[in-house]
């Protein structure tokens, strides 16, 4: 792997014991992005459960911190962007509780923090991002005194909440004012996954006959699918999969400027399958980078992606993740 990519980071935290119960929430949406600013830059992903320090709010977004220990030996000193710490080791170094403690999550190279503690060859080190105010839910287990009680919770369909089926059929569609795909009777348990322009996308789980099943990729990829329609409707696209035929062009770094990516996060620039349609960006996991590196500039290539947005905020073009390449 190159030296110097940053890819998005898994973070399991757990905070100080002696923090109150105002001052702590947890992540209740697997994935949440971890951003630089509001609505900024990508720096990671926090999995359901994180518990992060709350700093302060901005309309939906919230500042938060994440904290935890590390060997020193794995920081080297830095000035970047204000931190004085960078993790240096080959692959990642594991941010753990307390020293010696259950691995809590993985610091990939080059992520920056901020140093705040030695002890006996492990350094206490934090960050802070922001997520949505919509993926946090206050920590249940520890509420305080009765004040702390009104602490403001995630609205009903926050993605993350657990909910049920109301009084009358819930009737799921395939999309927003798409057609019905099935009817889910009163009282079945949903998770909610996201909203969008009055609607909620929920999952339904539960068990059918292993007989009555057929195989349905091709029933979850759209096909037909421009990518200047993606522009055009961005929301109506989002986490949509696609199987396109594309022009390699080049692999490329993201810039600070692109917050539609993580920090440092490869992705291919291409030419969009339609003659007009102009370029595409595809952010590359690390499974998928050694694959990458191969590909000639000019190659005719057919991927599988999943729509991450359908206009950028920088250039206005669609940032797609790349889930195979044939």
């Amino acid at each position: 792997m190159r030296r110097g990519i940053l890819f998005p980071v898994a973070v399991f935290v757990l905070c100080s014991p002696s923090l109150t119960s105002a001052q702590v929430r947890e992540i209740v949406l697997d994935g949440e992005t971890f951003r630089k600013t509001a609505d900024g830059r990508r720096l990671a992903e926090l999995a359901h459960g994180t518990r992060v320090i709350v700093q302060r709010t901005d309309g939906s977004w919230v500042e938060v911190r994440i904290e935890g220990w590390v060997p020193s030996g794995t920081i080297a000193e830095t000035t970047r962007e204000g931190h004085n710490g960078i993790i240096t080791t080959q692959g990642g170094e594991r941010l753990r509780v307390e020293p010696e403690g259950p691995a809590m999550g993985l610091l990939l190279e080059g992520f920056l923090v901020d140093r705040v503690e030695d002890r006996d060859g492990w350094s206490r080190v934090r960050r802070s991002g922001w997520v949505r105010e919509a993926a946090l839910t206050a920590v249940s287990t520890s509420l305080g005194p009765a004040e702390n009680q009104g602490e403001r919770r995630p609205s009903l369909v926050a993605p993350g909440r657990e909910l049920t089926a109301g009084e009358a059929a819930l009737v799921l569609h395939a999309a927003p004012e798409g057609r019905a795909a099935v009817t889910v009777e009163t009282g079945t348990p949903v998770t909610v996954l996201e909203r969008r322009s009055g609607w909620t996308r929920v999952r339904v789980e539960g068990w059918a006959r292993s007989e009555r099943l057929v195989i349905a990729d091709r029933d979850s990829v759209v096909a037909g699918v421009s990518a200047a329609a993606l522009r055009a409707s961005p929301d109506d696209y989002a986490r949509v999969r696609l199987r396109w035929t594309v022009q390699f062009l080049a692999l490329e770094e993201a810039e600070p400027e692109r917050i539609d990516f993580y920090e440092g996060e490869p992705f291919l620039l291409a030419r969009a399958p339609d003659p007009g349609d102009g370029l595409i960006y595809v952010a590359v996991p690390e499974e998928l980078l050694e694959a990458a590196k191969e590909l000639r500039p000019l190659q005719i290539i057919d991927i599988l992606v999943q729509v991450r947005t359908g206009r950028s905020a920088l250039m206005g073009v669609p940032v797609l993740d790349l889930l195979a390449l044939f």
